[in-house]
This record gives C-alpha cells, sequence and structure tokens, in this order.
C-alpha cells in the first residue's frame, strides 16, 4: 500500500475495511497519531451513510457535517458489483480533492483573469468545491440549482449556460451532465467576464462622445463659414425689407421667407419696370420713324403718360451713335455679346448726356443708336452736346473697344419733324466716310456736299491714271489718285460710294488690259480690286489701298527686253526637257531651233542661269540617269542610251564627275541601303 501511494500523486490514502473484525485500516498518518478521531469519523462515514454507497465511482466525502467543502473523494472496491454495506469487506481509495478540480480545471482550459469556480452538484442538489478552495460566501444553492434546472427544462440539453443572480453577484453558469450523477457547474463573474467588452464598450463610447463633440464643433464653423454671408445679407437687407414691409401686410415665417416674399414683389415689379420699358421704347422707335402719324398735342400726352425725358416745349436734336468697323463687329461679336454690348452703350449714352439735357436714348436695333435731346438750341448747348457726345465715345472705347460715329441734326421746334430730324442725323453719320472713325458731324459741315451736284470722276483722270499705270509710271499715277480722292471727298455720300466703285473697276480694267499684253504674268490679284470699297470703310483706307494696287502694277511694268530674254530661257529649258534623250541634241540644234545665234543664245543662257546651254543638257540627263538606276532594273548600256549618250566613258566620266561614282557602284549602293 505504501508503494502505491508512493507512485500515485492522486491518492491522498488508502483504507482497507475488515467486515469480519469491523475493522478499518489507513495507510495514511492521521489514522496513527491523531488518536483515532480520523479513523472514527472515516468508519461512521462509511458504515453509517445516509443511503448506501455505490461502488466502482468517486464519492465525495466530507467529514464535518453540513461543510460543502469536499475533503475527498472515495473509491469503494469489493469482491462483487454490489452496494456496500458492513457485513462486505472493501479497500476505499481516497483521490485528492484538490487533484480533481485541478484536473477539470485543466480539462476546462481555465486560465487568465476571468477565472471561474468549479463546484459538484450531486443528484440531491448539494453543492460541493474542493478543499484548498475558498468558501463561496453569498452563493446561493438554491438560486443556481433553479438557474441551471430552468435552462435545461427549457431547451432539453444536457449541457450548456446560463446568465443569472447567483445569490452573491450576476454569474454566467456553464454546466455538463455525464459523470454519474454529478453535474458539473462552472461559475464566472458576470462582471469581470464581460469586462473587456464593457471596456470596448466605454471606448467606443468616448471615441463616439469624442466625435460627436468634434462633429458639433465642425459643424458650428462649417455653419458660421456656410451661412456668414448670408447672415451678413440679410443683415443688410433687414432694414430696407422692414421699410417695404411696414405698409404690406405681415409674412409669416422666418427671415428668408421675409426675404423670398420682398424678392417676388421686385420680381413683378421688375417685370412691370421691363414692360414698361418695352412700351417706352416702342414709342420711341414709332416717334423717331413715322413722327408725322402724331400731331404735337398727341405727342405731348404720350410723352406726359409715360414719363418719357423728352421736352416738346424746347428745341429738339437727334443724335444717331452708329458703330465704326460694323462688318467685322457683327462678324466677330456672338448674339449674346451683341446685346450686351448694345445694353451698354444705350445706359452709357443715357448716363452721359442727361448730366447736361433732358434726353431718351433707344437702341434702333440695327449699327446706331440714337438719342433725342432736348434744349440744344440754347447759348452755349452746341459746346456742351459736343463734350458729352466726346465723352460717351471715349467711355464705350475705354471699356468695350467699340469705336463710335455720331451724327447730330439741326434743331426742330415741331414734333412732327423728328422723323426727319433722325432721318438727317443718321445721314450726317454716315459721312465719317468721309472724315474718318470717331468723327461727330454737323449739318454745317456737310453744307458745301449737299449743294455739289456732281456725281462722277472727271474721265480725264481716269484715262491718265489709268496711262501713268500702263507706263508704269507710279508718281504719275499717284498723282492722279490723288486729285481723284480730292474731289472725291466733296461729294454727297451716295455719289461718294458709286464713284469709287467706278475707280476701282478702272484699276482692275487696267491691270486685266496689262496682264493680257504681257508674256508673264501679273502679280496682281485683279478680282480683289473691285471688292476694296466693299472692304474699307473711310477714304483714307480706300486711298491707301488703292494705291498700294497701283504700285503692284507699276512694279510688274519692267522692260520688255528682260521679259522678252527669260520667256527665251524658259523656252530653252523647256525644249532640252523634251528632247534630252536626243543624240544630237545641243546649242547649235536649240538655236536652230529658237531662230537665234548659237554664240547669242549660249551668252542669254549663261547670263540668266548661271551656266552654259551644253552643262544644263549634261544636269538634265544625268539627273534622268541616276532616277532610272533607282527606279529600273535596265542594263545601264540601256540607261545611257534613253539620256542621249551615245559614248560609255564620256557617260562614266560625267555621271562620277556629278555622284562621286560610276553608275554600277551607284546602284549598288542604293540597293545596299
Amino acid at each position: 500500500m505504501r508503494q502505491l501511494m508512493e507512485s500515485s500523486s492522486f491518492l491522498q490514502d488508502i483504507a482497507v475495511y475488515n467486515a469480519a473484525e469491523r475493522e478499518l485500516y489507513g495507510s495514511s498518518t492521521s489514522f496513527l497519531i491523531d488518536g483515532g478521531v480520523t479513523k472514527a469519523m472515516t468508519l461512521e462515514w462509511l458504515l453509517h451513510p445516509p443511503r448506501p454507497h455505490p461502488i466502482m465511482q468517486l464519492i465525495p466525502v466530507s467529514i464535518a457535517e453540513g461543510d460543502s467543502r469536499i475533503h475527498a473523494f472515495a473509491f469503494i472496491v469489493t469482491d462483487a458489483y454490489v452496494p456496500f454495506d458492513e457485513h462486505r469487506s472493501a479497500i476505499v481509495f481516497f483521490v485528492d480533492s484538490d487533484w480533481v478540480f485541478d484536473s477539470l480545471e485543466n480539462m476546462n482550459g481555465i486560465g487568465g483573469e476571468n477565472r471561474g469556480d468549479i463546484y459538484i452538484r450531486t443528484s440531491d442538489g448539494t453543492l460541493f468545491f474542493g478543499e484548498g478552495r475558498g468558501s463561496p460566501e453569498g452563493l446561493d444553492h438554491n438560486e443556481v440549482a433553479a438557474l441551471v434546472e430552468r435552462d435545461r427544462a427549457s431547451f432539453g440539453r444536457q449541457s450548456g449556460f446560463v446568465v443569472g443572480n447567483t445569490g452573491r453577484e450576476k454569474s454566467m453558469v456553464t454546466y455538463m451532465d455525464g459523470i454519474g450523477d454529478w453535474t458539473i457547474l462552472y461559475l464566472q463573474p458576470y462582471e469581470k467576464l464581460m469586462k473587456e467588452v464593457t471596456d470596448a464598450r466605454s471606448t467606443s463610447l468616448l471615441i463616439s462622445g469624442a466625435f460627436l463633440l468634434l462633429s458639433v464643433a465642425v459643424s458650428v464653423r462649417l455653419s458660421y463659414k456656410l451661412y456668414g454671408p448670408i447672415e451678413t445679407m440679410l443683415r443688410r437687407l433687414r432694414p430696407h425689407v422692414m421699410d417695404e414691409t411696414e405698409a404690406a401686410p405681415a409674412v409669416e415665417g422666418t427671415e428668408l421667407d421675409l426675404m423670398s416674399d420682398n424678392v417676388l414683389r421686385l420680381s413683378e415689379k421688375l417685370q412691370e419696370i421691363s414692360s414698361e420699358q418695352i412700351v417706352n421704347k416702342y414709342y420711341l422707335r414709332k416717334f423717331l420713324t413715322d413722327s408725322q402719324m402724331f400731331s404735337h398735342r398727341d405727342a405731348e400726352r404720350l410723352i406726359e403718360r409715360h414719363d418719357l425725358r423728352i421736352s416738346t416745349r424746347e428745341p429738339i436734336s437727334v443724335c444717331a451713335l452708329r458703330i465704326d468697323r460694323y462688318a467685322a463687329y457683327d462678324r466677330g461679336a456672338s448674339g449674346a455679346s451683341k446685346k450686351l454690348y448694345a445694353f451698354a452703350i444705350v445706359n452709357i449714352a443715357q448716363e452721359i448726356m442727361s448730366r447736361s439735357f433732358r434726353c431718351e436714348t433707344v437702341d434702333m436695333q440695327a449699327n446706331h443708336v440714337a438719342l433725342v435731346v432736348s434744349g440744344t438750341a440754347e447759348d452755349g448747348a452746341t459746346p456742351r452736346l459736343h463734350a458729352s457726345i466726346r465723352d460717351i465715345q471715349n467711355t464705350i472705347e475705354q471699356y468695350y473697344g467699340i469705336s463710335l460715329s455720331c451724327g447730330v441734326s439741326g434743331a426742330v421746334t415741331q414734333f412732327p419733324q423728328l422723323s426727319a430730324a433722325y432721318h438727317q442725323a443718321y445721314q450726317l453719320s454716315l459721312y465719317s466716310f468721309a472724315f474718318g472713325y470717331r468723327s461727330i458731324v454737323w449739318p454745317e459741315d456737310i453744307r458745301d456736299n449737299a449743294a455739289n451736284p456732281t456725281k462722277y470722276l472727271p474721265h480725264e483722270i481716269e484715262r491718265k491714271l489709268s496711262e501713268a499705270l500702263k507706263k508704269g509710271q507710279l508718281t504719275e499715277a499717284g498723282s492722279e489718285l490723288e486729285k481723284a480722292f480730292s474731289l472725291l471727298i466733296k461729294f454727297q455720300y451716295e455719289d461718294m460710294r458709286r464713284a469709287i466703285s467706278d475707280l476701282a473697276w478702272v484699276l482692275q480694267n487696267t491691270a486685266a488690259d496689262i496682264a493680257n499684253n504681257r508674256i508673264v504674268a501679273l502679280s496682281v490679284d485683279m478680282d480683289s480690286i473691285h471688292k476694296i470699297p466693299n472692304e474699307q470703310e473711310t477714304l483714307e483706307e480706300m486711298y491707301l489701298s488703292f494705291l498700294a494696287v497701283c504700285a503692284k502694277i507699276c512694279e510688274g511694268q519692267r522692260p520688255a527686253s528682260v521679259e522678252r530674254n527669260e520667256w527665251i530661257v524658259e523656252t530653252v529649258k523647256e525644249l532640252i526637257e523634251q528632247k534630252f534623250p536626243d543624240i544630237n541634241l545641243s546649242q547649235q540644234t536649240i538655236a536652230s531651233t529658237v531662230k537665234l545665234t548659237s554664240a547669242y543664245l549660249g551668252k542669254l543662257f549663261k547670263e540668266s542661269s548661271g551656266v552654259t546651254v551644253t552643262e544644263y543638257i549634261n544636269d538634265v540627263r544625268l539627273r534622268h540617269a541616276q532616277e532610272l538606276l533607282l527606279r529600273t532594273d535596265h542594263p545601264i548600256a540601256k540607261i545611257m542610251e534613253k539620256c542621249g549618250y551615245a559614248n560609255q566613258s564620256y557617260f562614266f566620266r560625267l555621271f562620277k564627275g556629278k555622284f562621286g561614282c560610276t553608275p554600277k557602284e551607284f546602284r549598288i549602293k542604293r540597293a545596299l541601303s
């Protein structure tokens, strides 16, 4: 027995019960030295149990009455598989309770901070724990049993876990059946078990709270950033809106609702103003184009009804502001840009002119704007009107780069005469053709033009101009052209345009006559000459364009001998290109063909081309030989014959002198490369 005890670490004691002698023998020292107390308690437990001891299974042994602490586990072995009683001898093995509980803990993998307690619950509901473990203070056995039984009844299982109150605290109870009639219980404090989860939840809540506070701070910052301009706008508009809404019915809602209502009222008012402006523009255009339809009295009533800034009791003048270079402006500006420019011109002209005169301005939907100016017959009115118009021109050109010319009509006293004044102002604005861009034309400026009955230029000037051009005399041609334009500037506008067109046709016809009588073409685009009057917008521009055409025509009028020599040289070159395969082609045969002596032809060709006729013939022949060597597989002898050579050594010498290699070497090198 001593050897068995020493070899088994889990055995606490071994006892032998002799039924014949009713004696118990033990191997531990407690049986020998405590005066028989341990022996007596063990016999009492063994022989007088509450119920018969089972055999061949572990039995919890608690020596003290009412103590749930397990001192050991007894394993009773008899000579037959029947319940033990006092009349049957047996060997009792006492297994160390701590070893059993430690083994259960190791099997369960218990460890770490969340370590719980293991209990053994017997079939009668008693909870046992190991001898070396603390007493489960506050643990309610009934609560534990009730939790386990409820869970077992609910799910019908032999193992599982349940969370509930165990008397001392909230715990998670894990239970398992299957070891005899025992139920192994594992109790873990819920608070410790869920500590990491609780900490994680607290951390997440803390982080969420921090993010929430941060988002609130950012939202407040962004709201001030985004809605600050709106607050500024409301602060600036609030006094004006309150003034306007004092007489209006109260509007329920926020300040934005109040602003929206105010915007709607402003929109309606703007539509009313826009409609009124459309009507005003209609009557202004009607007054300017068909003033005869209205009597003076009717005009006064309409002006008063529509609050037009026109005084029918004072003399009225009309100013026509016309856009210079309108064709280029029309091509370069989009439809939206044109509307913007027209709006700007009308408003700027109205504002500047209103500083000195009562006036109305209207866009005539063409290339000009009309101003109806009242009080222009007063003393000193003309200089002020001139200064205002010049100010308008400068402002428009400074901001928009648009040049304006202006025609100013004479003053009229009767309203039905307004259409005539408008027509006069527009006609005067056309005289910028003679006076130049940004001109301001008054009736007295064209008094001589209006009285001039001349409609055409003198035929003598056109004849002399044509003759000077045909002779190549630029000075005489320029003098005649200057005479023509000095007369044109005194014509009426329509006659000016007509005479300019006639002069363009004179230049074009003269250039055509010169070109028809020349061997070499004239370097003048004759089709563009008659287009000059439509492309240029002032007399000065047309004069310069016509003078440039005259210079080109005279430049082309070189001596006939020079032209003839160039024609002969070009003819010789064409003959050589056509007849280079002819073996007999030479300077003598070419001279005979063009009916010249060989010496004269050679001298003429050398002076014009810088090479002799023979050198030029060889250059043409060698160039064609080179092309045949590259593009064909003909023998060199055949290529030589095709290019007009009869002597092979002479051909090879010329070819090597020009290209640095023989024809055969040239073909091989080209094939390899």
